[in-house]
This record gives C-alpha cells, structure tokens and sequence, in this order.
C-alpha cells in the first residue's frame, strides 16, 4: 500500500479542524497523519486529495492548502492556475461535512465550513476566482456569497464590486438579517476605498432593510427564549449599523435617524459617526443636549459627549457640560479622554487640583489621563513636583494639607503610574516606599518596579537593606515565590 493511500485509510476516519478536539481519535489523526504533511508545506498532496471529490477527504485537503498557504503571498504559476479552480470547486461544494465542536456534532456543507479560511488568505490568491465566483452565481444570496463580499471584494478598490453587493442586497432573504449586516458591512468597506456612484440605490436597501425590520415580528413567534433573543440582537445590530454606515457614507437618510436618536436611550459608540455628518443640524444637537439632560447611564453619557466635543463650535457652554457630567457621573473612559485632549479642556493645573483632593475616581481618572497622554508628565513640571512629592513622603504629613487628603490612594497612584509609564528615573524613590511603608499591597508595587526598572546599583542598595531587615527579607522571598509562579505577570 502506497503512503497516499495509507493517508487516505486514515483521514477517511474522521474530519477534525482543530489539533485538540473532544475526540481523542480524531485528534489521534490530525497529529499522525494530517499535520506532518503540513510541516513538510506538501501541497502536492492535498490538491490530489481534493481531486478526490469525497467530502471528508476535500474538508481535510483544503485544511491542509490554508495552513501551508496562509503564510505565504505567492505560489508558482500552474499552482496558482490549479488553485483557482479548486476555489471554484470548493466555493460550490454543497456536500455535507461533520466534525465535533465542543461535544457538539456539527454538520454542515464544505463551502459553508471554509468560507472563512478561504477569506482568510492572501488577497492576491483568492481574489481573481472569488470575483469569479461571485460574479456568475445563480444562487440566492446566502452567507457564503455575503462573506466574501465583506471579508473580500469590499475591501478592494474595485469598481465593479459596488454593483455586486448592490445585486446581492436585493437578493437577500427578507427576514434574514445576519445576511443584511453583512450586506452593510460591505457598503461600509467599500466606500472607506472607492467613491461610490450608486448613492441613491444604496439608500434606498438602507430603507427597505429598516422596513424589513419594523414589519418583522418572527420574535414573537418563537417559544424559545435563547432563539428569541438571538433574533432581537441580530435585528438590533442591524438596525444600529444602517444609521452608522448612512452617516460614514453620506446617504440621504436624516429622518430616520433623527428618529432613531430620539428613541435612543442606551450606549451608541457608533453616535460619534452621526455626529460628524449632523453636526450643522440644529434638531440633531437639540436630540444631544436633552439626551444629556434626561439619562442616567454613565455609558450613553459618555457617548453623548464624545458627540457633544464634535459639535463644540455649535455649543456654547461645551466646557461646562463635558466638565460636570463627567464628575457627575465619574466617567473613566479611554475613548472619551482622548477626545476631550484634543481640545485640550484639561489643563496641568486642573489635574493637579484633581490630585490634591484624590477622589478615588479622580485619581482613576489621571491614570488613564497620563496612560493616554505619557507626554504630559514630561512637558507639565509642576504636576511632577507634585508626583515625586507623594513619593517621597510616606506617612501623611499633618501640616501638608496638599497632599493629606487620601494619601494612601495617592501613593497607590503614583506608584501604579510610575510602571504604567515605566517612569525609570524615579525609581530609586521605590526603594524607600518599600522599605518604610506600611501597607503590603503598596509594598509589592513598590518592589516590582525596582525589580523591573531598577539599575545594578540600585538593586545592589536592595539586596544590602534586605541583608539588615528580616521581616523585609521574608517578604521579599515570598514576594519573589509569588511572581515566579505567575510568570512574572504582576497584577496592580
């Protein structure tokens, strides 16, 4: 018997996708007999496989293409020729293929289960025989079709690609919503590449999938929570991504978004795309500033005002508004932070009354301020007198009213911060944090940093005080235990 067609005896036994599965068998196979044949990138051999036209055999053969081939952005010419066509081939595959998810038997066709892996490699390997594919299809749009047009030929600057998504969208099935967003996704990526010309046409299968969605009652008709659900989640993320998507491309659909603001009550991040194309349109800013007004979700809030900096020069009390709701509601929130330094609303000298009082979501509120602006403890001298001033002290002084309040939030702080910004030079002010605080927790951070950052010479005054201190010694050891055992990932 030839090695061929002792491989064939073998993966004819069962397919697996994943090295490790629930089935010890299959994954017997997959390490035995599938993946040296990998290792040795034998892409000879699982073309010929292919060529078998048995489903079990082709789901393992193209396994064994898109691992050999997902590292790689070119093949030799009649390679490339043969694969083509078996994209062709696989791409209208509909034979049944099984294998286990979990302890779950999935079955499903070829060209359903490798459509991702197909999408997944080099462009310049599949584009040809999708558009090909695409291009011919009789079929009804399914998520085959609609994958590739998103994963793929959207994210071309191919001209010729907007008539086939806007071909496919009227051909979607109407209560098929996964399909849609696919659909609008496709748009989306599209027009970040080319100017799209058929505007008014995209439009109008924006409005037709909104109607799809408010005539569709399928919800209602199902008895099984989990299925119900899963019908409003996917009906709510579409109808969330078409009034997206119309503001990035520039589509003629402001009633019916004004509308849907008007009805929103909870977290949008998308709300900053509406903003830029709305933001001269007074009914739109008055829909803002009484979402302001009126909410109590701290994450709506805060995409409210990522909305509101885009619109400042149509707000006049901007400032106050950023600066109220966000002490109001102790926003802490990265997207946010970013957008407010642009306009540059946070001075030194306000961060550094926010560290005098150190309110705890004040001082939540500098880190992330510094862990998105690390410049900043460069360029503003006075709030770094006012750093290195907490860590030199290590008990509160009682007439130091500055740095009194909180001081052992403030220590926590700026300890934190000296490795979130691997503040090297102030390093050595860790050694006497250790070696004189009180508290445990702020002692391991302290440690950390000089073991992280810290110079031979400084790590040389460590092991000398450790020598003359017991007890500091005991908890280094164990410290040091500590970290070992989680590889050195140190929480903080």
């Amino acid at each position: 018997m030839s090695h061929k067609e002792k491989l064939i005896n073998q993966l004819r036994k069962g397919y697996s996708p994943i090295e490790t599965g629930p089935k010890e068998k299959l994954n017997s196979i997959f390490k035995s007999a599938f993946k040296p044949r990998v290792d040795k990138q034998d892409l000879e051999v699982f073309f010929e496989l292919f060529e078998t036209k048995e489903a079990i055999l082709r789901a393992w053969a193209f396994l064994g293409i898109y691992l050999i081939l997902k590292s790689r952005n070119y093949i030799e010419y009649e390679m490339k020729l043969r694969f083509h066509q078996l994209i062709l081939d696989l791409l209208n595959d509909t034979n049944e293929v099984k294998y286990f998810g979990g302890s779950t038997e999935i079955r499903t066709s070829l060209r359903e289960h490798h459509v991702r892996r197909i999408s997944d490699l080099d462009h310049s390997l599949i584009l040809e025989p999708i558009f090909e594919y695409v291009q011919s299809s009789k079929i009804k749009t399914d998520v085959v079709i609609c994958d590739l047009l998103e994963r793929v030929l959207s994210r071309t600057s191919d001209k010729k690609v907007e008539s086939l998504i806007l071909q496919n969208a009227k051909n979607t099935s109407q209560k098929d919503f996964g399909l849609k967003l696919l659909i609008i996704k496709a748009f989306e990526n599209l027009g970040q590449n080319i100017a799209l010309k058929n505007k008014d046409s995209i439009t109008e299968i924006f409005k037709a999938y909104l109607k799809d969605i408010e005539e569709d009652k399928t919800e209602l008709e199902k008895n099984d929570e989990r299925i119900r659900l899963e019908i409003i989640n996917r009906k709510k993320k579409l109808y969330e991504n078409i009034f997206k998507v119309a503001a990035v491309l520039e589509l003629d659909l402001e009633e019916e978004t004004l509308k849907f603001l008007e009805a929103l009550n909870h977290p949008y991040s998308d709300l900053k795309h509406i903003a830029k194309k709305y933001k001269d349109n007074e009914e739109f800013k008055s829909i803002l500033l009484k979402k302001l007004n009126e909410s109590n979700n701290p994450h709506f809030i805060k995409d409210v005002l990522i909305a509101i900096l885009l619109l400042k020069e149509k707000i006049r009390n901007w400032k106050d508004l950023i600066l109220e709701n966000l002490s109001k509601f102790q926003i802490i929130e990265g997207d946010l932070i970013q957008e407010i330094q642009k306009t540059d609303l946070y001075s030194e000298e306000m961060l550094i009354n926010l560290l005098n009082e150190g309110k705890k979501w004040h001082l939540k509120f500098i880190r992330e301020f510094f862990k998105i602006n690390p410049k900043k403890m460069e360029i503003w001298s006075k709030f770094r007198i006012q750093f290195i001033n907490i860590l030199k002290f290590f008990k509160p002084p009682e007439d130091d009213r500055n740095i009194y309040p909180n001081f052992k939030d403030k220590k926590e702080l700026v300890l934190k911060l000296l490795i979130d910004l691997e503040l090297k030079e102030m390093v050595e002010y860790c050694l006497d944090n250790f070696n004189n605080l009180e508290d445990s927790q702020l002692r391991k951070i302290a440690l950390y940093a000089i073991i992280k950052f810290g110079n031979d010479e400084l790590m040389f005054r460590l092991k000398e005080d450790l020598k003359n201190n017991s007890q500091s010694a005991d908890f280094f050891k164990k410290f040091w235990r500590n970290m070992e055992n989680r590889e050195w990932k140190f929480f903080y």
